[in-house]
């Protein structure tokens, strides 16, 4: 029995090292197999036989089996290669690949993949890469896991988004033009939409429509003051397919803003913009819509030929109608007769379909704005918009300046803030008074039409009603009145006419004749006034040196008024004037210009006149007054035509004062909260009365370069300066408010190079110049524009947005991402390749062709991205090797050669050891 279990014994050798030659060999032809893992063969022995021994009872092994044949899953080593879809998985993982149309999934190392003739990324036979289709701008991922197959060769178009422009502008540079967006003009003989000479600098960037089509943008940038800038963005006027704008000889210009910087770091402090809107501006909407969502669609541009202002409209929860505050209903200085019959023909609550001009080429049938409504009106909503002259629609300008006087070459004309020039207006005026060092507005004609030119009456008669008395501007011309005056008359009754009053402050003197030992001028001033009694006009008066003091003749004026002498100096004397009545007194004061000597002679004399005059703003000449029946009349223009005070024929009994003011200082009508400011080093206009700035830094600036007149004059009119001058306004500008920056960080204007219906292709295009809005303040980036005093320069440029592209190659980075690059230089994410994880990978079955299927002892795959939950990142242009190491795998071949001879020996030896015993036998 011991013979034939060795020989057992010796068989199960031979026949199991055999087998255990088989891994070794798989292993060597397969040296060379991508991501092949080799297999390693382990021994067991099997049953044992109890025998009888002299110890007692023993056991004898009767051979040996396989125990397992394992893989070795260690990486292998990874080698180059020139396919940017040869992918080795550093780490734990397998793909996961399927073949076309089929639930069953495979897996492997081997990332030899490449694309088939139908798109599919798949290996040499045939199975497909498993993962997932993504978003191809953000890379993210959706769906579930499928067959990468590629579809679409082509990469589609992408408009632009936003630009980037840092620059730097040269802070030593001089501006240039008042307005930088008044001075657009498309010029077609020489292409050009800004005069050279009217910009600091310039620069162009290419942006993208969302068919692919190339555009370019320029923007001009030009200096404000010291610290501001202006720029302008503008693209090709016949590339502008802005519905409200393309008709109009200021298409191509998109946006305008201000740029201000730190004056000491010469960095951003601030940005605006305001966005061209073109024939249809001031747009705002209430209720279930917002501006945004309102298209204004021109159907007749000819019908929007001049301006009209507020608009307005009321949802009645089934149509559009027109409210009584409308100018198609209404009359009023903003209003034009070609929009008297504007009516609405159609509306629901997403559409209005409106009639401005029943006379132009569409009639009363066909609409001249369709309106559309992105969401659907309520009961109750409003909508108000103005339309825009489209002859220099986007200007906002003070034109046709006439300087008087000492403004004339002297003037420098500047405009901080365009956008509060929103309507047209003529004839503005204003002019500065050198007697009262102030300016105000000259608009007479404006005045008197509101009977405002004369006003505010007060008298200390009880015979005079204030409330009563009627101004008759009819035969009047004061065009001459543009000063402001307190006018102060009394009633003579020795001669029954209205005279100029006695205040004094309203009075010439006049030094007539002097002989005063020693002196040589004498210059006489009102020192105090004050109104006084009947008298006190026209009148000559002399002083006498009485040995001691000085005397006056006359020294009395009627009944109560005194004319005494005090204060007497060797520098000069006071004449007191009082009214005892009343109270009433006014001192001169007379000073010599030399110190009196001692006076010996009593010949010593001083004549001098009191001219009765008008108020001092006004020549002698030219303010006239004539009494009449029931009043008196005033000219302002040297007594050719008079305006008529109608004081209703008071029973006066003389020296009753009379007192009005002439002023024409009103703000035009256009702009009736105008406030106006300066001195005689500048004059400043804040139009829109809002206070925003003070100063030289209101809306309108008029400086002068030498100083005007100023003082006490006597003649005002002549050395009064006039500044007359137009405003020509727009609403065709809407300011882009921080808020809509909240989403973006930056502000946006709308471009539409398509022209597509209601607005469709309108998109808009963030301005990033290196300062983004983070909800209270603007913040600079690392590299962010400036104001240096270097010349300006771009210093970086950049807009998305590209043209459509071809397929010319894939990339895949370690995350699996696999995107594709384009002729047009972008690369978008395609897919992202999916990997699987076994918690037991010799559990896997071997399905041949480099695969491994999942059983129950591997259990099910654990799918994940690369990189995440354990599984390792992927290497492109890379495979990985065979782990076979041929030097192991020989040591391996001899060890068990080895054994398959001692096996074989112990065969042959059992065999001779069984023919003796059976050669015994015979």
């Amino acid at each position: 029995m011991s013979l034939t279990s060795s020989l057992y014994s010796g068989t199960s050798g031979l026949k199991n090292t055999g087998s255990a030659l088989q891994v070794t060999s798989n292993n060597i032809s397969n040296i060379n197999t991508i991501g092949f893992k080799k297999g390693t063969a382990t021994f067991a022995d099997t049953l044992y036989q109890a025998i009888g021994t002299n110890s007692g009872s023993s056991q004898v092994g009767l051979g040996m089996n396989i125990d397992t044949v394992a893989q070795v899953f260690t990486d292998g080593s990874l080698e180059t290669t020139a396919n940017s879809t040869d992918l080795a998985i550093g780490g734990d993982g397998f793909f996961i690949v399927s073949e076309e149309g089929s639930d069953e999934t495979f897996y492997t190392r081997a990332g030899n993949f490449s694309f088939d003739e139908s798109g599919a990324l798949a290996t040499p036979s045939g199975f497909i890469l498993q993962g997932w289709y993504v978003d191809a701008n953000t890379g993210e991922e959706y769906g579930a896991i499928k067959d990468l197959v590629l579809s679409d060769y082509t990469c589609p178009p992408d408009n632009t988004e936003e630009m980037s422009l840092i620059f730097n502008l040269d802070a030593d540079a001089d501006s240039l033009a008042n307005v930088l967006s008044n001075v657009f003009e498309y010029d077609e003989e020489e292409g050009t939409t800004v005069d050279s000479d009217s910009y600091e600098y310039q620069t162009v960037l290419t942006v993208y429509d969302s068919l692919g089509s190339s555009h370019e943008v320029t923007v001009y940038f030009d200096k404000l003051s010291d610290t501001d800038w202006e720029y302008i963005i503008t693209c090709d006027p016949q590339e502008d397919n802005r519905n409200n704008v393309e008709a109009l000889d200021s298409a191509g210009l998109l946006a305008r803003g201000n740029i201000t910087f730190a004056e000491s770091s010469g960095e951003i402090v601030s940005m605006t913009m305001e966005e061209y809107t073109g024939q249809i501006g001031n747009v705002d909407i209430s209720g279930n819509n917002t501006v945004d969502t309102v298209n204004f669609d021109i159907q007749d541009s000819e019908a929007l030929s001049v301006d009209g202002y507020g608009f307005e409209m009321t949802f009645d929860g089934e149509q559009w109608v027109l409210s009584t505050a409308s100018p198609a209903t209404t009359s009023s200085w903003l209003d034009s007769e070609i929009y008297e019959d504007a009516e609405i023909i159609y509306s629901d609550e997403n559409e209005i379909q409106l009639v401005l001009d029943p006379d132009s080429s569409g009639g009363i049938d066909e609409p001249d704005i369709i309106i559309t409504l992105g969401e659907d009106a309520q009961d109750g909503d409003t909508l108000t918009f103005d339309v825009n002259n489209p002859l220099d629609c986007h200007i906002q300008d003070v034109e046709d300046i006439i300087y008087d006087n000492e403004a004339y070459n002297n003037t420098t004309m500047s405009i901080n803030d365009p956008s509060v020039m929103t309507v047209d207006a003529e004839g503005l005026a204003i002019a500065w008074n050198p007697s009262t060092e102030t300016w105000a507005w000259s608009n007479p004609e404006k005045a008197a039409a509101d009977d405002t030119l004369i006003s505010e009456f007060s008298t200390d008669t009880a015979a005079i009603d204030v409330n009563s008395i009627v101004v008759d501007y009819t035969n009047a011309d004061v065009s001459e009145g543009s000063m402001v005056a307190d006018v102060s008359l009394y009633y003579d009754n020795s001669s029954s006419e209205w005279v100029w009053s006695d205040e004094l402050k309203d009075r010439d003197i006049t030094v007539d004749t002097f002989t005063v030992e020693g002196v040589s001028s004498i210059d006489m001033v009102v020192q105090e006034s004050s109104s006084l009694g009947a008298g006190i006009l026209n009148g000559s008066y002399q002083l006498a040196w009485n040995g001691t003091d000085w005397d006056i003749s006359p020294s009395s004026v009627g009944a109560t008024v005194s004319c005494t002498v005090q204060n007497t100096t060797d520098e000069g004397c006071e004449v007191l004037i009082e009214d005892s009545s009343t109270g009433d007194s006014s001192t001169i004061e007379i000073s010599f210009d030399d110190a009196m000597t001692d006076l010996t002679s009593t010949s010593q004399t001083i004549d001098f006149t009191i001219l009765s005059t008008p108020p001092a703003e006004y020549d002698e000449n030219m303010m006239k007054i004539n009494t009449t029946g029931t009043g008196f009349e005033i000219s302002f223009d040297a007594g050719s035509t008079f305006v008529d005070l109608d004081l209703g024929s008071p029973a006066l009994t003389g020296g009753e004062h009379f007192t009005f003011t002439v002023d024409p200082d009103v703000a035009p009508e256009e702009y009736e909260n105008a406030i106006l400011t300066g001195d005689e080093t500048y004059a400043a206009i804040d139009l829109d009365g809002s206070g925003a700035d003070d100063g030289k830094d209101r809306d309108i600036v008029f400086t002068f370069d030498e100083e005007l007149s100023s003082g006490r004059s006597t003649d005002p009119l002549d050395d009064s300066s006039t500044i007359t001058f137009n405003i020509s306004g727009s609403t065709a500008w809407r300011e882009v408010t921080t808020d809509e920056a909240k989403d973006t960080g930056y502000l946006q204007f709308s471009v539409d190079f398509l022209g597509g219906e209601a607005g469709s292709t309108e998109t808009e295009i963030s301005f990033n110049i290196g300062t983004s809005w983070d909800g209270n303040n603007w913040i600079n980036d690392s590299l962010s524009s400036t104001q240096y005093a270097t010349s300006s320069s771009t210093i970086y440029m950049d807009a998305d947005g590209y043209p459509s592209g071809d397929l010319e190659g894939v990339e895949v980075d370690s995350d699996g991402l696999l995107s594709g690059t384009y002729s047009n230089g972008q690369t978008l994410a395609l897919f992202l390749i999916a990997l699987a994880d076994f918690n037991n990978y010799n559990g896997l079955d071997n399905a041949g062709d480099n695969l491994y299927a999942a059983t129950n002892e591997s259990g099910a795959a654990i799918t994940n991205k690369p990189g995440e939950n354990g599984l390792g990142t992927l290497s492109s242009y890379t495979l990985e090797s065979s782990n076979v190491d041929i030097s192991d795998e020989f040591v391996d071949m001899i060890e068990l050669q080895n054994a398959y001879e001692a096996n074989a020996k112990i065969i042959s030896t059992v065999d001779e050891m069984m023919t003796t015993v059976i050669g015994m036998k015979r």
